[in-house]
């Protein structure tokens, strides 16, 4: 995987959860609305702005 297709993947995963914590939200449950959101809080809110992906070894030639 490239590092653009990483971040396509990143990018489409938190429209997801987005959309899923406004489903939350719509659907009157905020237990589980905050756990969403604390399970993703560090990709929504990345600290210095940026993700740090980490290379899986057997991974690097691919």
């Amino acid at each position: 995987m490239t590092s653009e297709q990483a971040a396509q993947l990143i990018d489409d995963t938190l429209d997801l959860v987005h959309q899923r914590l406004q489903d939350l939200q719509a659907q009157a449950l905020p237990r589980e609305q905050r756990a969403l959101a604390e399970e993703f809080r560090e990709w929504r809110h990345p600290v210095d702005g940026h993700i740090d992906l980490m290379v899986f070894p057997g991974l690097a030639s691919s």
